[in-house]
């Protein structure tokens, strides 16, 4: 009997947490700065790069990025596809780095190059899903994220196919 209430608790703490997670509390993450570009792999077809997302999370809460995924567009331009590198834990009300690595489309890279080393700012859009995990507990939550970003610090990924 025991056994049974504690994994009811368990579990009513869990939907809890995920009802809450979809409240209007809840705020996005702010993303503020792209840090530490670099190549990992490179390849004819496919290359690998590495990098820092800097984000701030204005919640009251912390949680753990146990996963993300997704595409990356450069001024509407199919850039290549990033993952989570590592888990992340990120804290309440803190400023947390993501690392990321991104399999770049060489072939795109290679078609874009001229116009996109002409620009100071590029539209950069971001369409992925990340699993936050909490207390056991995970959720799937979507990614979208699209400004325009000053191209200095990418430039030596746009770059590679010189």
């Amino acid at each position: 009997m025991k056994r049974i209430i504690s994994t009811f608790s368990l579990l009513f703490i869990g939907l809890i947490f995920l009802s809450s997670c979809g409240s209007k509390d809840v705020k996005e993450p702010e993303f503020r700065d792209i840090g530490n570009v670099r190549l990992v792999e490179l390849g004819v077809l496919q290359s690998t790069a590495g990098v820092d997302l800097i984000y701030y999370n204005p919640n009251n809460f912390g949680v753990q990025l146990s996963e993300a995924r997704g595409d990356v567009y450069v001024d509407n331009a199919y850039l290549g596809r990033f993952g989570l590198q590592d888990q992340v834990q990120v804290g309440k009300r803190s400023e947390f780095t993501v690392p990321a690595l991104i399999k770049l489309d060489m072939i795109g890279a290679i078609k874009n190059q001229r116009e996109l080393l002409k620009k100071k700012e590029v539209m950069v859009r971001i369409d992925g899903v990340a699993r936050l995990r909490k207390a056991g507990f995970s959720r799937e939550v979507p990614i979208k994220y699209e400004a325009m970003q000053n191209i200095e610090k990418l430039r030596s990924l746009v770059a590679l196919s010189k």
